[in-house]
């Protein structure tokens, strides 16, 4: 390894010690696709005689709409949602600050399946029945995600007016586009849209994942093996997480509305069948809530590197990416008009 990846690894390794699992020896065996904000390495960890395949997520400065929450209270985020129930990769160790790893980071066991979006529909392709389980896993997933107890969550993790989540989430999103030193109309006439159309509430505010797509979950043959990436956890409305897995950006080219591989009437059934309550007017509204943020989201990622806060060419390209939001967007409010 070079003297990086050396220092890496000792980094590693004293996260390990601190999380209790001894004197740790990592060794990094590869690393993944980079994805827009963490860097993802492969580990062999021995303890003992023991070795264990374990992933890094490693974080680069916050670059990611609306993540908030530290990395040491998302790892304890995914030790309630596995307490719950929920598929998750176990927690091995986490550390908001390790000066040898570079940035905060989550270690977990490594679980076996496809991530990469085009991997797990390819691996899919001629098995209905596959597909409609992985629907069904993903329903019951949220079903149980959903009912666990919200006031026990770390404090860093944002909450959403109970109130009224959804004027508040217009709210956020007007801001944001404020922020932001380009011009989108079509981003701006969707906030006014939803802001004049509000959804009935929800009876009470769910702990959510607030990134539960395609892309953020393994998938191995028997299906739904682990939900990655709970940077965007909130408490919130629960139908905004079953509407983003729905949306037709994270589809990747497929006519099926669950996350490309299933219908959105599988995945409602499981979810009630799991002890959910599903709104359809909240459905449809979220649906055309989260298409706008992710809008604001690629805008505001291609601005952050127009402007020099990150060098990421995966940011650089989202710019040419906003149309396609928007034109969902528009396409969306007009079929609920």
């Amino acid at each position: 390894m070079t003297d990086t990846a050396d220092r890496c690894a000792a980094g590693l390794a004293e996260v390990l010690a601190e999380a209790g699992h001894g004197e740790p020896q990592v060794s990094i065996a590869g690393v993944a696709s980079a994805g827009a904000t963490r860097r993802t390495l492969f580990l062999e960890v021995l303890l003992g005689e023991q070795t264990i395949p374990a992933v890094a997520q490693i974080s680069s400065a916050s670059t990611l709409l609306g993540a908030s929450t530290t990395v040491e209270d998302e790892a304890e985020l995914v030790r309630i949602a596995e307490a719950a129930g929920v598929p998750v990769a176990q927690v091995l160790g986490a550390s908001n600050h390790n000066d040898l790893v570079g940035g905060p980071v989550v270690i977990t066991r490594r679980v076996d399946g496809v991530t990469i979006p085009r991997h797990v529909l390819r691996s899919l392709q001629g098995d209905a029945a596959a597909g409609e389980r992985l629907t069904m896993q993903c329903g019951t997933a949220l079903a149980l995600l959903h009912a666990v107890d919200h006031t026990v969550v770390p404090a860093s993790v944002p909450v959403l007016d109970p109130a009224g989540p959804a004027p508040a989430y217009v709210q956020q999103l007007s801001d944001t586009l404020d922020g932001l030193g380009t011009s989108h109309p079509a981003l701006r006439y969707g906030i006014r849209w939803l802001g004049e159309n509000v959804p009935s509430s929800p009876e009470t505010p769910a702990l959510l994942h607030g990134d539960f797509r395609n892309g953020n979950l393994i998938v191995s043959p028997a299906g739904l093996g682990a939900v990655l990436d709970w940077e965007l956890a909130h408490i919130g409305d629960p139908m905004e997480d079953l509407a983003y897995l729905c949306m037709r950006h994270w589809r990747f080219g497929s006519e099926l509305e669950a996350g490309g591989f299933g219908r959105i009437d599988t995945l409602r059934d499981a979810y009630v069948a799991a002890g959910g309550t599903w709104r359809d007017d909240a459905f449809s509204w979220w649906l055309t809530a989260r298409t706008t943020w992710w809008g604001i989201g690629l805008a505001f990622q291609a601005d952050n590197f127009s402007n020099g806060i990150t060098t990421s060419i995966v940011h650089a390209a989202s710019g040419r990416r906003v149309v396609e939001l928007e034109y969902d967007l528009l396409t969306l409010i007009g079929s609920q008009s």
